[in-house]
């Protein structure tokens, strides 16, 4: 394949314009989705009750103890809605920019690898248009902040390693212990895990083992110094801290039995192709790239694929076999992705060759196309259920519409001589429909995920003297639409061990409690009640009859009025 005029190509302006389509595609439409139960109203919650009370060590949640996460996810959210306001473009924004800043660092690792800006950038691209990345990256998560210090650090220790300079060397192990304790700040001991698994045997690969001994303890001293002062202060405010935090959210999570989330090892192989659409049919291509011994290797590139390589699959394999898992874990294995896509199209422009990587657009292209018109099927009930309601169909014949634009793009960039032009296209491509993700959701999924204007349209029933009751489902939207933090619970869910504690275990109405406790506050106090309409039979024959209900979608809502107002 010619390379057209890619040497010259005028690669600032093409950052410029990747910088655009980033603020366009992740910042802008951060505030037109509503909040989405239970994850974003939770990660919202933490942090808002943080402001309030004043207290940024210790974790709460509905003014309960809450220690499955540590706090600097949090700061950054409660920073966040500090500068921009309780909404929720502030509560996404943190994860919006940690998207930006890994594609910054790995537009300035493949920079220097490579010193070919075009590719450096063409990396960034890649990894942006993932539609996974997109998705989680705009979504009110700890996973893209964790991603982007675990990306950081990996690229700091990348310095490290090639770097000749004593001063420099001795920087960037400072570094890679500072991303690694802000890393661990943000959801634990999973960052030196992930960190050791991949660098360990890179370095014993390479035949320089022993450095892990004579240096690593540089590295090992930073972030103890990041992560010692939060760490003090939390165990002398909550001794129970680190116990809880180790064994129940490490240990267990990753090997128990009753871990959360629990799916079959092969769940991941399931996940990736999607997680990195519309780049999966591209992906044999750019390894065949990477590993063509027949082409001399490009600046370092071949040691950065070859640590890129166990930067994606030693966590990919240790992820897989955990037995909690979420699609949201493999993130970090993105940026490696990413990494080896860009420098693979590369190496395989070098043969002269377009046919494999024509026909991966081509199947691309089909593989839109295939979506369209399973689409169209589900929508007219020839598949399943339509997911749409009848006055929607401009949402998903818009989606359609913007698949099929995909495809044709797709299509039309095998006009193209220049890999580069066709690599932009082919990220081009998505971006249609992650812009309608945003605004396109089916009704069904605001009436059982986003219960924000329901709960809205009912604030006036809630005072200060309100007694506020939810179930585990819609209770941190009943907390960050009501600005509340004493709300009682029919079900511990998240919350069981902050429930656990003498001064909390009366906000669990479970059982005959809860009956008992509507009993002794009937006609004395307002009480609103939420819960999901899955519990409806169980709850509402309990209801006294002056109570007032109000449904929407999946969701409850009784107001129990004072013996006056009845």
């Amino acid at each position: 394949m010619n390379k057209d005029n890619d040497t010259i190509v005028n690669w600032k302006r093409y950052a410029l314009i990747l910088v655009f389509a980033y603020l366009l595609v992740y910042i802008l439409p951060l505030g037109v989705r509503p909040v989405i139960i239970p994850d974003e109203a939770r990660y919202a919650e933490i942090p808002r009750e943080m402001i309030t009370t004043g207290n940024w060590v210790s974790p709460h949640l509905n003014g309960l103890r809450y220690f499955e996460k540590p706090v600097l996810g949090y700061w950054a959210t409660a920073i966040s809605m500090q500068l921009f306001g309780s909404n929720n473009f502030a509560m996404r924004l943190p994860s919006a920019l940690a998207v930006g800043l890994t594609a910054l660092g790995i537009f300035l690792l493949l920079r220097r690898v490579t010193r070919r800006p075009q590719t450096a950038l063409n990396a960034a691209m890649i990894y942006l248009s993932m539609l996974g990345v997109f998705i989680i990256g705009t979504f009110n998560v700890l996973d893209t902040l964790f991603s982007f210090l675990l990306t950081a650090a990996f690229i700091a220790f990348y310095y490290y390693f090639y770097e000749t300079d004593p001063k420099k060397r001795l920087l960037q192990l400072i570094l890679l212990g500072v991303f690694c304790g802000a890393a661990f700040l943000t959801k634990g001991f999973l960052a030196f895990v992930l960190l050791a698994i991949v660098i360990a045997p890179f370095v014993i690969w390479q035949g320089r083992w022993q450095e892990l001994y004579s240096r690593g303890w540089i590295a090992l001293l930073a972030a103890l110094v990041v992560i010692a002062p939060w760490s003090i202060l939390v165990h002398l405010r909550e001794p129970d801290y680190w116990h809880y935090f180790f064994w129940e959210e490490h240990v267990k999570r990753f090997a128990g039995e009753d871990a959360q989330h629990p799916e079959e090892a092969w769940f991941f192989l399931m996940v990736l192709p999607a997680l990195i659409l519309p780049w999966i049919t591209q992906l044999p291509v750019a390894l065949k790239g990477l590993f063509n011994k027949k082409l001399p290797e490009h600046d370092d590139t071949g040691n950065l694929y070859k640590f890129s390589l166990l930067w994606f699959l030693i966590p990919f394999i240790f992820f897989s076999a955990s037995h909690g898992k979420l699609p949201t874990y493999i993130l970090p294995c993105t940026p490696p992705i990413a990494i080896m896509l860009a420098i693979g199209f590369e190496k395989y422009m070098n043969t002269k060759k377009a046919v494999g990587f024509n026909v991966a657009t081509v199947l691309m292209a089909v593989i839109y196309i295939v979506f369209a018109v399973i689409l169209v099927l589900v929508q007219n009930g020839v598949i399943g259920e339509p997911v749409w309601y009848k006055n929607e169909a401009w949402k998903w014949v818009a989606l359609v519409l913007a698949l099929l634009a995909g495809a044709v793009l797709l299509l039309y960039s095998l006009r193209s001589q220049s890999m580069n032009k066709r690599l932009t296209v082919q990220a081009a491509s998505i971006v249609a429909v992650m812009l309608l993700l945003t605004v396109a959701l089916p009704r069904q999924t605001a009436e059982s995920k986003m219960p924000a204007a329901f709960l809205q349209e009912h604030a006036d029933k809630v005072t200060p003297d309100t007694i506020l009751i939810s179930d585990d489902i819609m209770i941190h939207a009943v907390n960050f639409y009501y600005k509340r933090a004493d709300v009682y619970m029919t079900h511990s869910g998240e919350s069981k061990h902050g429930l656990s504690f003498a001064d909390s275990k009366h906000r669990l109405l479970s059982g005959d409690r809860f009956k008992r406790f509507l009993n002794e506050h009937q006609g004395k106090d307002r009480i609103v009640f939420t819960y999901h309409a899955d519990a409806d039979a169980y709850f509402t024959p309990m209801m006294p009859s002056n109570a007032v209900r109000s449904t929407w979608g999946y969701f409850v809502l009784w107001y129990i009025p004072l013996a006056t107002e009845s």
